[in-house]
């Protein structure tokens, strides 16, 4: 349904709503997110009965079939005063706090030269400005969703200003806000920016929960850092116990201390996963094997729970009890080391057999992918002799090695044909190694004006931007900082 949207004599807006809800409370919520509004909401329409007179809307049944115009009052509500009670562990106040260390807080965006600290986070929450770039991107983004609904890809260095500036909004107001305020802060995020909703959340804000939560520990942290005389004296006053608690950061070279987790995988599929895992648990005979691959892919929602909450460990065993058994211990100790470069070891397991230059490029672009945590599958493949047509089946842009060797090893050592594929055919075969079709396969798709396949944008980004240095000057954030790294290596 078409909507005209008056707002003020100099604000008129055109909305096109596709499903109208039944109830009138519902349809003000898709106003207010649609129009980004955070008001309380009176809203009047032209009554067609009334010769196009306005009338309160208070059924949805009066709207007429096809268009509506609508006025929109904004009616703002002032904050409650009402403080809410320190939590038994907050030995000191955050109001004795604020007679301490003024200076050493940020400012609040109204101006105030004392923030308050000791009330509860407003509901709805107000959402602060962001840097500009981000809010350019994040209102482009917003576009793209109300045009066919796509979501905004956020790197992390755009997550970190977004959580950067929620912190200081958080921390003008509230100290250590629980986790059903962190739930307000995140839906308000995802009600002024639908764009930044999750694919895989049926509420859209599940994760953001958790990374505001965790985000406003680190914010602490940096102050007392600083030196805020505040968190000093608040850290000093807890309990003995919180003191002795681990850093949260990885002090015994933990290779994977605090894990991302699973592409295509939320925060709410790891916790059903989690379900799962304790009724496994709980039968008479267990299926190990199925216990391993659950702890597999829940070790991410785990690390963050040791090292964001730091539970008890009456606690942790009640919602990990496969983690108190001998087998798991050690297969827990083997993801905090391992898992970060399980994929790669097979690739420089390969430098044993061979350890000349070619071989070591060959490793080097092979393992590219994996190691930016992307799937090259439907990108390389190794066949043997006469399974090319087969091979070829969904490679759109790719390398096709021919070997005698198992299909399994990821750098065969001796190869019979090296060809090109592009659309599922081959273009261009026997080739002499690795590196060089690599090299030609850039010029066909420069020749060619082909896209560099989504799922590889990170491994293209880096061959073209830091080996071949075309257009280096702007790279994503995730490979300037292998450039960096690179770099510091080679100096």
């Amino acid at each position: 349904m078409l909507f005209r949207v008056i707002l003020a004599p100099d604000d008129i807006r055109r909305l096109q709503i596709e499903s109208v809800p039944e109830t009138l409370d519902a349809f003000i919520n898709i106003l207010k997110r649609e129009l980004r509004l955070d008001a309380m909401l009176i809203v009047q329409f032209e009554d067609p009965n009334f010769v196009n007179e306005l009338c309160n809307l208070t059924s949805m049944s009066d709207l007429p079939e096809e268009r509506a115009t609508l006025r929109i009052f904004q009616k703002h509500v002032p904050e409650p005063s009402n403080e809410q009670e320190p939590s038994n562990d907050d030995q000191i106040s955050d109001s004795t706090l604020d007679t301490l260390d003024t200076a050493s807080l940020p400012s609040t965006s109204s101006g105030d030269s004392t923030p308050r600290r000791s009330g509860c986070l407003p509901d709805p929450f107000v959402i602060p400005k962001f840097p500009t770039d981000i809010e350019l991107r994040l209102k482009h983004g917003n576009d793209a969703y109300f045009k066919d609904g796509s979501l905004l890809e956020v790197p992390r260095s755009m997550s970190s200003d977004i959580l950067d500036s929620l912190a200081e909004a958080i921390f003008a107001i509230k100290t250590h806000p629980t986790h059903g305020e962190c739930v307000i802060v995140a839906k308000a995020l995802v009600d002024k920016f639908p764009c930044l909703k999750e694919a895989g959340s049926t509420c859209g804000w599940y994760a953001w929960r958790y990374s505001i939560y965790f985000k406003m520990g680190n914010f602490r942290q940096q102050l007392r850092i600083a030196g805020s005389v505040k968190l000093s004296v608040y850290k000093r006053g807890r309990s003995a116990s919180a003191d002795t608690r681990r850093p949260k950061k990885a002090m015994r070279s933990e290779v994977n201390f605090l894990p991302e987790p699973p592409q295509n995988r939320s925060l709410e599929m790891l916790e059903q996963d989690r379900r799962n895992l304790e009724s496994e648990m709980m039968k008479r005979n267990v299926d190990w094997k199925k216990v391993d691959a659950l702890m597999d892919g829940t070790f991410s929602l785990r690390r963050k729970e040791i090292i964001g909450e730091e539970p008890l460990v009456k606690d942790l065993k009640a919602r990990w009890s496969a983690l108190f058994t001998q087998r798991q211990i050690e297969a827990e100790f083997r993801r905090i080391r391992l898992e970060k470069v399980k994929e790669l070891q097979p690739f420089v397991e390969s430098l044993d057999d061979d350890n000349s230059n070619k071989q070591k490029r060959a490793v080097v672009l092979l393992g590219l992918a994996h190691f930016l945590k992307e799937d090259p599958s439907q990108f390389f493949k190794i066949c043997k002799p006469n399974k090319e047509s087969e091979a070829v089946k969904g490679m759109n842009v790719g390398i096709l090695v021919v070997t005698e060797e198992d299909p399994q090893r990821p750098v065969p050592k001796e190869m019979i044909d090296i060809a090109l594929i592009l659309e599922e055919h081959i273009v261009l075969r026997d080739l002499k190694d690795v590196p060089n079709a690599f090299a030609l396969l850039m010029g066909l798709l420069y020749v060619f004006n082909i896209h560099y396949p989504k799922g590889l944008k990170y491994m293209f980004e880096v061959i073209q931007k830091v080996i071949m240095n075309i257009g280096g000057d702007l790279c994503s954030s995730r490979v300037n900082g292998l450039r960096n790294k690179l770099m510091s290596k080679s100096l």
